[in-house]
């Protein structure tokens, strides 16, 4: 039988819905059921990292999934050592053994990366993710950076205007953190979905 485990998505969907006092658990319950339906900004982003993983030199105008990406910017993009990596970090909770998953877009010989999309580039909603934190843990690296990509959408169409680089750096009590998270959140899915972490 498969371990009980967790995706690392899991944990930024319960620390969003914490911090939204108009979420009700329903919503949570849904979302962590992956009930809702990607949305169309998902999709894109999706398709975007299928794209850098294809790998440079990139044309002006690229297509990937249905989507067109317009390169309206003037930077240099770090190439991958290989396709998407799967980490996995194993966390003693009270509920027993949990392995927390994750998939990184770029893994490079110093750091880990990551490509987002975005309407409006705002710094600080990167600051308290435990992605970076756990996907350090998992992936022995010492730095993570976001490859922010600011956008506009039109219909399919994606205009990337600025590429913004986000770096964020390993510290000693970032296993802790992780770990106290992964356990909350277990503690939550054992009362709420115990088909989710039995064993």
């Amino acid at each position: 039988m498969a371990k009980p485990h967790l995706h690392v998505s899991d944990l930024e969907t319960y620390r969003y819905w914490k911090d939204d006092e108009d979420a009700t658990l329903e919503d949570l319950l849904r979302r962590l059921r992956h009930e809702e339906p990607p949305s169309d900004r998902m999709l894109a982003g999706g398709a975007l990292a299928k794209l850098m993983e294809r790998g440079g030199p990139y044309a002006d105008v690229e297509e990937q999934d249905g989507w067109r990406f317009v390169f309206a910017l003037d930077a240099t993009m770090e190439q991958p050592d290989g396709n998407e990596v799967e980490g996995e970090l194993v966390i003693e909770t009270p509920q027993g053994q949990v392995t927390l998953v994750g998939h990184c877009d770029m893994l490079t010989s110093r750091a880990v990366v990551d490509q987002k999309l975005t309407e409006r580039f705002d710094a600080e909603r990167y600051v308290d993710s435990l992605q970076w934190r756990a996907y350090l843990l998992m992936f022995q690296r010492r730095c993570f950076v976001y490859d922010v990509f600011e956008c506009s959408y039109r219909d399919r169409t994606v205009t990337i205007r600025e590429l913004h680089r986000l770096a964020f750096y390993a510290y000693p009590d970032m296993r802790q953190d992780v770990e106290r998270a992964v356990c909350e959140l277990a503690a939550f899915v054992a009362r709420h979905m115990p088909d989710r972490v039995a064993a």
